[in-house]
């Protein structure tokens, strides 16, 4: 039953107007609204990638995921966590949805047919002559100092309380794959694992598209935006400071998945991710063993421990 992508998050929000100003500044544009909720969008052709709710308290409230056809999201309905395939009334675009609980409990929406918006101009990517390779000839570097643009929902990383369930449930229910397993002493002792979507092994997909890690709570740790570039990156950094957001971590360089990576808290305390130059996999390219250890965290980047990295995230998911 694969899944092909990962479609939005939906969160709960306490102060609608304040996650609009924070996820416009992190490079989001608003697709819909209402009085209780806001659909954002990225500037590729997409639907809604992210939803605030209003709500009495923050709370996760789904994890989307796109199924690569609708006779595969009918047969994720027949699973007995599963509920029926139902119409998406609730927000615009259409389509068909899926619910259903991880064994820890987190919603997930599993979707088919959402239509999808049309791209938005933005700036391409720049230009880079490296040492031996020269590209840009009386072509000069002045990107202009605004938020970065968000292309797309690449991934989520999940934490749980019971890492051998979930990591079934994962490949089971949702035709994950796993890319990379971390361990600790031996290969059964898994500590944690990036799983990336198992679609047409033709196709190149991102590295991971769910990652999952141990903890005492079981919530999303991060959802992380794809952007641009480096140079996107870097300006979205400074616009963020600007306005005064928190940040958690960034800018470094992850291991797995090789990704440029800038963390930052939103009003909620949820943590949300800029991120660039990922890898690409074949789907289906059998996964790679490494054992634990505080290297495997980033290449290049602030220091920071890895307990204090995974335990930064809110714990009302």
């Amino acid at each position: 039953m694969p899944v092909a992508d990962i479609a939005y998050m939906v969160y709960d929000h306490v102060d609608l107007q304040e996650a609009e100003r924070f996820f416009q500044d992190f490079g989001l544009k608003v697709a819909y609204r209402s009085e209780t909720e806001i659909g954002f969008r990225p500037s590729l052709e997409r639907g809604y990638c992210y939803v605030a709710r209003k709500a009495d308290k923050p709370a996760l409230v789904a994890i989307g995921m796109r199924m690569t056809s609708l006779e595969a999201l009918e047969a994720v309905a027949q699973f007995p966590e599963a509920s029926a395939v139902e119409p998406i009334t609730d927000r615009p675009g259409g389509g068909h949805r899926v619910r259903l609980h991880s064994p820890d409990g987190l919603p997930f929406e599993l979707t088919y047919g959402i239509e999808a918006l049309p791209p938005l101009e933005h700036r391409k990517a720049l230009h880079i002559n490296t040492g031996n390779h020269k590209v840009r000839h009386g072509e000069f570097q002045r990107p202009d100092f605004e938020p970065a643009t968000v292309l797309r929902l690449g991934h989520v990383a999940l934490l749980t309380k019971d890492f051998p369930a979930n990591f079934e449930w994962l490949q089971s229910r949702l035709g994950m794959q796993p890319t990379d397993i971390i361990f600790d002493g031996t290969h059964d002792q898994k500590v944690g694992a990036f799983l990336h979507c198992g679609r047409c092994p033709s196709e190149w997909t991102d590295h991971h598209t769910l990652a999952l890690f141990p903890s005492d709570t079981p919530r999303v740790h991060h959802c992380s935006f794809e952007v641009e570039d480096i140079d996107s990156e870097f300006i979205g950094n400074k616009w963020m400071q600007k306005q005064g957001w928190r940040p958690l971590w960034g800018i470094g360089r992850h291991v797995f998945g090789s990704q440029i990576f800038d963390y930052w808290f939103d009003p909620a305390g949820n943590v949300v991710e800029h991120f660039t130059d990922g890898d690409l996999i074949r789907p289906g390219t059998p996964e790679t063993y490494h054992q634990a250890n505080e290297t495997s965290l980033y290449m290049w980047g602030p220091p920071i421990e890895a307990e204090n990295f995974v335990e930064a995230a809110a714990k009302h998911g």
